[in-house]
């Protein structure tokens, strides 16, 4: 009997084109180190000390015809905190860049999870926020070392909960009680 194993990557390309003028856009500069990080979580899998699913990071350097592609893997590392493990790496972008990929790349018998994914100057700071598409409420922020703290909301929209993200595992830091009393004559 053939075991089928199910291998799932995904690959992110992204071409760097010359431009005589600046742009807004985000243009990685040749020579330059960033930051690259989020969290993955391989599906089905308990009791691990680290997960399999990983990243890799490749640059196409050269002229078309004599190009060379230079892979860095980006494991995760550190403990697993709510299923979730984190991985960062620092990477050199290439004085001869022509393009570069993220591909990733899931546990080799399953499904992995990819989360907050971030691309930042090494130098740089990065902060995130996720709204509530219905209710437009803060859910969470993440910090500059992609951690989260986490919004929690009553049925009347008031904030009830703040829990934070440590590498220790997740921590309520606020929580409000609030109700309503009835007086009556009696």
């Amino acid at each position: 009997m053939t075991k089928l194993i199910k291998f799932i990557t995904m690959v992110i390309t992204f071409t760097l084109v010359a431009q005589e003028k600046p742009t807004n856009s985000f243009l990685p500069s040749p020579g330059e180190t960033y930051v690259i990080s989020g969290w993955l979580k391989d599906a089905g899998v308990t009791n691990a000390i680290s997960y399999e699913g990983h990243v890799n990071f490749s640059q196409t350097i050269g002229e078309e015809g004599s190009t060379l592609v230079s892979t860095t893997t980006i494991n995760p590392s550190g403990p697993i905190i709510d299923g979730w493990q984190r991985f960062q790496k620092s990477v050199t972008i290439s004085e001869d860049i022509s393009s570069f990929s993220l591909s990733l790349i899931s546990q080799d018998n399953g499904d992995t999870y990819f989360d907050d994914i971030r691309f930042y100057p090494y130098n740089g700071n990065l902060k995130s926020f996720v709204y509530d598409s219905k209710t437009q409420r803060l859910m969470a922020e993440l910090d500059e070392n992609n951690y989260a703290t986490f919004y929690e909301y009553d049925k009347e929209g008031g904030l009830v909960r703040v829990k934070k993200e440590t590498e220790r595992g997740v921590y309520t830091i606020q929580e409000t009680r609030s109700g309503n009393s009835t007086l009556s004559n009696n």
